[in-house]
């Protein structure tokens, strides 16, 4: 029965849409190639957050292929923080719920080059039409509604960024203020956990800039003190956006910090 389960997952998989090569791949090295077929199958929900995915062997022979060349594109995307190698248990899609990841996607640092836990207080959550900049980064139109989060992080008890976050209504309706004021871990794995949808890469833009009305409230500030503007496209994989997030940093005590590999 384990045999027959096994091959009928396989045939399954061969199915999908992901193991036809379009014109992207066409050229491609073949290792890369795989990974476009592991991205794919990833993007359809074969293997979910924190899954184990099938050994190399298995994938090469899914494939067709030798196992240095899946183990090569296994490589790539362990890189990207796509996958996870954990020794002796296989290899698992990454999730935002690892202690690991849980500062993959907030840069700010303090004086001593680390991390801190933040507190969050949201201070709404609504669903609205959105300003230009991001519904056309959905490539979607005016009359299109949004949920729309305002959030202020503090560290040690003093506000440091506000956010505004917007993401698309389809995926993200059910998010309310309840649901958000109740979770206990990053705003990323959240997403993942009560909605499958997994961010995998982000695209900014950061400019230094006087800091919005909004922003001298809540971050208690002066209208010339400076501010990191930092505007923030969120995309899933086969690079589909789903959120667009412009937040205000101060950085008196804190900054930006990247390590570029």
């Amino acid at each position: 029965m384990l045999f027959l389960s096994h091959c009928a997952y396989m045939i399954n998989i061969m199915e999908t849409q992901h193991d036809n090569l379009d014109g992207s791949e066409i050229g491609l090295p073949l290792y890369e190639q795989i990974k476009q077929k592991i991205l794919s199958a990833l993007a359809q929900g074969y293997w979910r957050s924190g899954e184990v995915i099938p050994s190399e062997n298995d994938l090469a022979e899914l494939y067709q292929v030798s196992q240095g060349t899946v183990r090569k594109a296994i490589d790539d995307l362990v890189s990207q923080h796509l996958l996870i190698r954990r020794h002796g248990k296989g290899t698992f899609v990454a999730t935002h719920l690892e202690e690991q990841n849980k500062y993959r996607f907030l840069h700010l640092a303090n004086e001593q080059g680390k991390f801190e836990d933040s507190q969050n207080r949201i201070l709404l959550c609504t669903h609205q039409k959105a300003p230009a900049v991001v519904f056309e980064s959905f490539d979607l139109g005016p009359d299109d509604i949004f949920v729309h989060i305002r959030r202020l992080m503090s560290f040690k008890n003093r506000p440091v960024v506000l956010e505004e976050i917007w993401l698309p209504l389809p995926l993200f309706g059910s998010l309310n203020l309840e649901l958000l004021a109740s979770w206990q871990g990053t705003m990323y794995g959240l997403f993942e956990n009560h909605f499958g949808t997994h961010m995998v890469r982000a695209h900014e833009k950061i400019t230094a800039e006087l800091p919005s009305d909004i922003s001298i409230e809540f971050l208690k500030i002066e209208p010339s003190t400076p501010v990191l503007n930092i505007f923030r496209i969120a995309y899933t994989y086969n690079n589909r956006p789903v959120e667009v997030r412009q937040a205000q940093y101060l950085t008196m005590d804190y900054h930006y910090q990247n390590e570029l590999n």
